[in-house]
């Protein structure tokens, strides 16, 4: 009877706790987690954990450096900025409010102001007259999460010249979204766009996975062109290859649509220094009209000094309509 009764208590003493025991071993499983260098799946167990436990200062400091290390990083600032509001002498908290200001002081040092000179020569099959471009792009960070980007472009094509001016701005709204909205104008236009107007988005499917739909509004010289391009780009090997697919519909005034893609691999061996080649096909508007064609191209980018890089491409191009050609293209980067 005594042991009965022993056995009863004992039981009746452990269910009442079993769900604290499993909750705490999910938070233990989540730090286990974070210091084993799975840092998303500790987010994941610590928001569960959070879910009931909202107070947990401790728990929450983790889950900040969790979701620091696996970039982020307004969520982690959110959650040591929560702890410091219930235990503001919490200083583990404080350090990681240092992490997440050197992390984004990191990018804005990736994004450093530069003016960059590009020039391209094609030759054409068939004798006719070679096309040419020189170009000068600025790009200037304006803080942590936007960019201003801004280009002049002078074009040759067959003893025919224009001159496009565009800008473009970017921001990044979160960890997981990035905006562009951008536009030019060419005075006098020839061939090139009168006027466009271009919006973009970038958004994280996965943690290596970004989406995106870029569209365009051009008003050349013979008609309005609309283009539409949604793509999918996947990072590998800790963000060294990435792998991009594109679609792409473009409709001209009174025309059919016309579809296309692309295909493009990129390899890169630090934050400078990149190398691409890729296969696209479908329509282009390089003339101020919709024809459709097929290309081939690879380049790089590679550093010279700490501020100066060099870049170069070839592409091979052929069209429906119209000539061949090759094109060649180099450009040089001062960083400031």
């Amino acid at each position: 009877m005594m042991r009965a009764l022993l056995f009863g208590g004992c039981a009746t003493l452990f269910l009442a706790h079993a769900p604290v025991l499993a909750q705490a071993t999910a938070y233990e499983r989540a730090v286990t987690a974070r210091h084993a260098g799975q840092p998303a799946a500790a987010a994941q167990l610590f928001e569960e954990w959070l879910t009931a436990h909202s107070g947990d200062t401790d728990a929450l400091v983790q889950y900040g450096y969790a979701l620091l290390a696996i970039g982020r990083i307004d969520e982690a600032e959110q959650a040591f900025a929560r702890v410091l509001t219930l235990a503001p002498e919490y200083a583990d908290a404080s350090q990681g409010l240092e992490r997440v200001a050197q992390r984004r002081a990191s990018a804005m040092e990736a994004r450093r102001a530069f003016i960059q000179i590009e020039g391209a020569l094609s030759k054409l099959k068939g004798g006719q007259n070679d096309w040419r471009e020189f170009g000068i792009a600025a790009s200037v960070p304006l803080n942590a999460r936007t960019t201003i980007d801004a280009r002049g472009t002078w074009y040759e094509r067959f003893e025919t010249r224009d001159t496009e001016f565009g800008v473009l701005a970017s921001h990044r709204a979160d960890d997981a979204v990035w905006l562009r909205l951008g536009g030019s104008f060419t005075p006098s236009a020839a061939f090139r766009p009168e006027h466009s107007l271009t919006a973009g988005i970038d958004f994280r499917i996965a943690k290596h996975t970004i989406g995106s739909f870029d569209t365009a509004y051009q008003q050349f010289p013979p008609q309005t062109v609309w283009s539409f391009r949604p793509g999918v780009t996947q990072y590998f090997g800790g963000g060294r290859y990435a792998l991009a697919v594109h679609a792409r519909a473009v409709a001209a005034d009174g025309a059919d649509i016309l579809v296309g893609g692309s295909l493009q691999g990129d390899y890169f061996a630090d934050s400078r220094s990149r190398i691409f080649a890729g296969f696209a096909t479908g329509p282009e508007t390089d003339l101020g009209e919709v024809r459709d064609t097929t290309s081939l191209y690879g380049g790089g980018e590679f550093p010279v000094t700490d501020s100066i890089s060099l870049s170069g491409s070839i592409a091979q191009e052929w069209r429906a309509v119209g000539p061949d050609r090759t094109e060649g293209r180099v450009g040089f980067k001062v960083s400031l």
